[in-house]
């Protein structure tokens, strides 16, 4: 099954270079049939969040639903072997 959509809500707020944001949790996805409908699965159920700029507030049971965005992908680090002065011990 495709992820039609992602389901979000919002979770509290922040500020950002002096802008207050949204901030987003998300709880489940929209997915589309081999026959051309759709199914939902929750996987959590929102009771409450935490406002990071230190409030509180309460899930008033809206849902949005947003596109997927393609995952980002981070090149892998190469790691250099690490120096432990080992080579240097005569034996």
């Amino acid at each position: 099954m495709a992820v039609k959509y992602d389901l979000m809500v919002a979770n509290g707020s922040y500020t950002k270079e002096g802008q207050e944001k949204t901030s987003w949790l998300k709880i489940g996805r929209v997915m589309e049939t081999k026959k051309g409908g759709f199914v939902m699965k929750l996987d959590c159920i929102p009771t409450s969040c935490n406002d990071q700029n230190g409030g509180t507030c309460a899930w008033d049971g809206w849902v949005q639903m947003f596109e997927p965005r393609p995952k980002e992908t981070k090149a892998p680090e190469t790691q250099k072997p690490a120096d432990d002065g080992l080579d240097s011990i005569p034996f």
